[in-house]
């Protein structure tokens, strides 16, 4: 019987994490890496390694030099479906996590909508998960080393965006609550660098996409207003984040430093995006942090209804020109029962 070598078991042993966290954090059973780790697994299957590897913060050409080591192809879309199933039995328990960006931050937050319950979010802007698919795939994304692992990354984020979108319409489903707090001066100045004259000269597709955009997060508040809230607030907090589970007995925090200028920096393959816990402690400052937001969404209540949101909304894409294009985008979703998104 062949032998193969044990990459995986060295990378695990020096990645200074145990088997408990390695499990968590890539859905893979403590069982399995148990057996794994103690060699009574020689050829692990390939969706494992992926899933380790991607929890770990491989790139995609990492992961396929380890793959190449146990004979198999690299990663294709044909893998993505178990990739997926493992990502939704990932745990988050005992202890603050980094997640980085791009496709290992939606990773993470597919893994956090998986759990399900209350939702608060407090951003600059309505939650990513209104963002239609078009639009969130004109972010600026790593340079994998080699066209199949770039391509394979396109296709791969592109299946966990849809993945997270599919969760998150589930918990609307199940009837579960979503909060989210939007400071207003940072909301203005996204649609200014977004929606402008300037802006729509430049890039009038993103511009038509910025209308649908917003058209999906105002489509929820107006169809159920008391799952979907949105506030403007007068308030700009120093984080990002959301709470998941919000009103469970282990609600989780994934907070994110606001990092407001890009220049397409080549070399940055990999950037830390912000850190998850569910430490008493930290959940704690979170929602000490939300209470506070609330506490100014009084100052703005005029906007902070249904009605009141949706003309908010509405003067800021007129007051740029792009009124009938954000109206038509709100139209055909409210002509359509139930909730749907662009």
């Amino acid at each position: 019987m062949r032998r193969f070598p044990d990459t995986l078991v060295t990378i695990i042993e020096k990645s200074d994490l145990n088997i408990n966290q390695i499990s968590m954090i890539s859905g893979i059973s403590n069982t399995y890496l148990t057996k794994l780790l103690r060699h009574r697994i020689n050829h692990p299957g390939k969706d494992k390694i992926a899933s380790v590897l991607l929890a770990l913060n491989f790139t995609i050409t990492a992961i396929n030099d380890v793959l190449a080591d146990y004979d198999y192809q690299p990663l294709n879309r044909h893998d993505i479906p178990q990739i997926l199933k493992n990502n939704r039995n990932r745990r988050f328990e005992g202890r603050i996590l980094p997640h980085f960006d791009y496709i290992y931050f939606e990773l993470v937050m597919a893994a956090l909508e998986a759990l399900g319950g209350t939702k608060i979010i407090i951003k600059e802007r309505p939650s990513g998960i209104f963002i239609p698919m078009d639009l969130y795939m004109m972010k600026e994304f790593p340079i994998e080393s080699d066209d199949q692992a770039a391509r394979f990354f396109m296709t791969f984020t592109h299946d966990v965006v849809a993945e997270r979108k599919k969760l998150f319409l589930e918990n609307c489903r199940k009837g579960y609550r979503f909060e989210t707090y939007i400071c207003k001066g940072c909301l203005e100045e996204s649609l200014k660098n977004n929606i402008s004259i300037e802006s729509q000269k430049s890039d009038p597709r993103k511009a038509e996409l910025f209308a649908r955009y917003f058209a999906n997060a105002v489509s929820a508040y107006l169809k159920f207003p008391e799952q979907h809230r949105h506030r403007v607030v007068k308030r700009c907090t120093y984080f990002q984040f959301l709470i998941q589970d919000a009103e469970g007995e282990n609600p989780k925090v994934s907070f994110t430093a606001d990092r407001r200028h890009y220049f397409h920096n080549e070399w940055e393959q990999l950037n830390i995006e912000g850190f998850l816990s569910n430490a008493p402690g930290i959940t704690d400052l979170f929602f000490q942090e939300v209470e506070k937001s609330r506490m100014a969404a009084r100052q703005t209540d005029e906007a902070n209804t249904p009605r009141g949101f949706h003309e908010y909304i509405r003067h800021l894409f007129v007051s740029h020109g792009m009124g009938p294009a954000f109206d038509q985008a709100l139209t055909e979703l409210m002509d359509i029962p139930g909730l749907r998104f662009h």
